[in-house]
């Protein structure tokens, strides 16, 4: 059962990877908004490769998998989305409203999922230093709020997915996966929801579910392919400079 399922995932990543050799140029598909994510995420950069040395993360593979994410990503309607939504969630919770936060685009249930996980590994060194061994759990108007006042920080949101990455790896056992394995498995993970299964993870790798929001996005691309695409990039630049 195992080494058929094994080999059932291989051929999955085969099939997109071999898709890579025929991809689309993202670069020219999303044009304008695609170099204002790359500016968007230069200003990151410095706080995100800190982090990635800390806790001994890629931080080309960070940059990749929030790139779609920051493609997305609205100052002026972000600002007014949480401003009318954050006092719904606050005062009623996830039921009544469950909205993108900041430039990484994280909802307040990401940021529970991933507060109540890294509590079955308190006993790992990264949770305290990451700051998750103090947070106020209770479903309560205090612990919704100050959720909210840490997904506006672009600090707590590199912090919400650096523990991410941890839970991932916990829960999936993806460290033994090839770099360009992991880096499919990750971004369809951050994309549906890193706390399903690994079966229903590696489905969403090909799906062709995103798009930039408009009403006339027309053409659906695979969110995996997107992060790849930009990952690939990233190894270049980096190469060059080395």
């Amino acid at each position: 059962m195992f080494t058929c399922v094994k080999k059932k995932y291989s051929l999955l990543i085969l099939l997109v990877l071999c898709q890579q050799c025929f991809a689309f140029n993202y670069r020219e598909v999303f044009g304008g908004r695609y170099i204002q994510a790359e500016k968007k995420i230069a200003d990151l950069r410095p706080l995100i490769q800190q982090y990635a040395r800390e806790y001994n993360e890629d931080s080309r593979l960070i940059e990749a998998v929030i790139f779609p994410e920051v493609m997305r990503y609205n100052s002026i309607y972000n600002a007014v989305e949480t401003g009318s939504l954050m006092g719904l969630y606050s005062r009623f919770g996830a039921d009544y409203a469950d909205f993108s936060i900041g430039l990484l685009q994280m909802k307040p249930t990401f940021a529970e999922a991933i507060e109540k996980e890294v509590q079955k590994h308190s006993s790992e060194k990264w949770v305290s230093a990451l700051g998750f061994d103090h947070l106020d759990l209770k479903d309560n108007y205090d612990s919704r709020m100050a959720r909210i006042t840490r997904l506006t920080k672009p600090e707590w949101q590199v912090k919400y997915f650096i523990a991410m990455l941890k839970c991932i790896n916990l829960k999936h056992k993806i460290s033994a996966l090839k770099e360009d394995e992991r880096l499919l498995f990750i971004a369809a993970a951050y994309n549906c929801g890193w706390n399903k299964s690994a079966a229903v993870i590696r489905t969403y790798i090909p799906k062709k579910f995103y798009h930039l929001g408009n009403w006339d996005s027309g053409e659906r691309y695979a969110f995996a392919d997107v992060a790849m695409y930009r990952y690939n990039e990233l190894k270049r630049e980096t190469g060059r400079l080395l």
